[in-house]
């Protein structure tokens, strides 16, 4: 009797371990998810700061301007997400480097890759993937994307700074 509860016990145990990594991956991709919301609501609070006039604003003269600054950062993330469906990214551009139109461009990237990102599976999270930046899984791009919207956006405040705005509180 005792070692039929054992194995009964047993084979619950590992199958609710089987579904760990699966229930993980689900859970990384709601992380993801909601990171992305808030770096989009994020971003454009930091974009909005910077007067129209100065979008074209430049640190030094070989830096990215702050429109450009903003605008590759959107741009980038159909870079990191291009490897979960073999496409070839095509993130296009903002209509001009004016303030409303790369409002708007950024808005609608951020809204394509939370759009992506809400419909992987924890299969193609764990995948590794070849990128231009070489060999990496899933999660591992992700985090990437992330990654690389914080650094530019934190570049972009160092421009409002210049200006004298204090960049909005930061957001996580």
């Amino acid at each position: 009797m005792a070692s039929r509860f054992l194995i009964h016990g047993t084979t619950i145990a590992c199958m609710a371990l089987a579904g760990l990594p699966a229930f993980a991956q689900t859970d990384i991709k709601a992380v993801v998810v909601k990171h992305l919301k808030t770096s989009r609501d994020f971003t454009l609070k930091v974009a909005e700061q910077m007067p129209e006039a100065d979008f074209g604003f430049k640190l030094t003269p070989p830096q990215m301007s702050f429109a450009e600054q903003i605008t590759h950062l959107a741009q980038e993330q159909a870079e990191f997400l291009a490897p979960f469906s073999n496409d070839k990214p095509n993130p296009g551009k903002p209509a001009s480097m004016n303030k409303k139109d790369v409002l708007a461009y950024v808005r609608q990237r951020f809204d394509d890759s939370i759009d992506k990102v809400s419909k992987l599976t924890p299969a193609q999270i764990a995948k590794t993937y070849n990128s231009g930046e070489g060999t990496m899984t899933g999660l591992e791009l992700l985090m990437f994307m992330m990654d690389h919207t914080t650094h530019h956006r934190a570049s972009a405040e160092m421009y409002l700074r210049a200006k004298g705005i204090t960049p909005a509180e930061y957001q996580f």
